[in-house]
């Protein structure tokens, strides 16, 4: 139960404040097994449709102070920001659901959607594939490689290998999203 609400916790706080995304606990946490991955996924949406709500409704109230907030977070710019909002005026929540793919936080959609048409019942909808495809797919790639393809692996072993996979991952991001970018 406690990795659980460490998924809920870690789609919260990157909903809202957070840069490393969730589906790096949850990518550990399948290792351990099909079922408690899959059941955490589903914490990790949890969470992160609050979040989303969180910053939704922050920026349809303080539109300035929410995007000022969003745009402080490492790795978001300024130019990624008008991208998603000319994004999400032509593409609607096709945009937000492809948004994952580009790299580009679910919390830039979330304060965007209220000032571009979309209301907080389509918004939430759109949450669900925008959120959980991504954290499946990752979730049931690493299961595979960790209990199917290599299940006779020393667990510490295991853990070794998620760790450097997402150190690349995180290496590879922050070179195409710059830690600190033109506003």
């Amino acid at each position: 139960m406690g990795l659980m609400v460490l998924a809920f916790i870690w789609g919260l706080a990157e909903a809202t404040f957070f840069f490393i995304i969730p589906d790096v606990i949850l990518t550990f946490i399948v290792i351990h097994g099909f079922t408690i991955g899959f059941t955490s996924s589903l914490y990790a949406l949890a969470g992160a449709m609050i979040g989303g709500v969180i910053m939704y409704v922050w920026s349809y109230k303080q539109r300035t102070t929410a995007m000022r907030f969003v745009e402080s977070i490492p790795s978001i710019q300024g130019k990624m920001m008008k991208d998603v909002e000319c994004s999400l005026k032509q593409n609607g929540l096709i945009a937000m659901i492809l948004g994952p793919i580009r790299g580009i936080p679910y919390k830039v959609y979330a304060i965007y959607a209220p000032h571009t048409g979309i209301g907080m019942i389509k918004f939430l909808i759109a949450s669900i594939p925008a959120r959980f495809i991504r954290f499946f797919l990752t979730s049931m790639l690493a299961w595979f490689l960790s209990v199917v393809l290599f299940p006779d692996l020393i667990m510490w072993l295991k853990y070794a290998v998620w760790a450097v996979a997402w150190i690349i991952v995180y290496v590879i991001y922050f070179s195409i999203h710059p830690w600190k970018g033109k506003k």
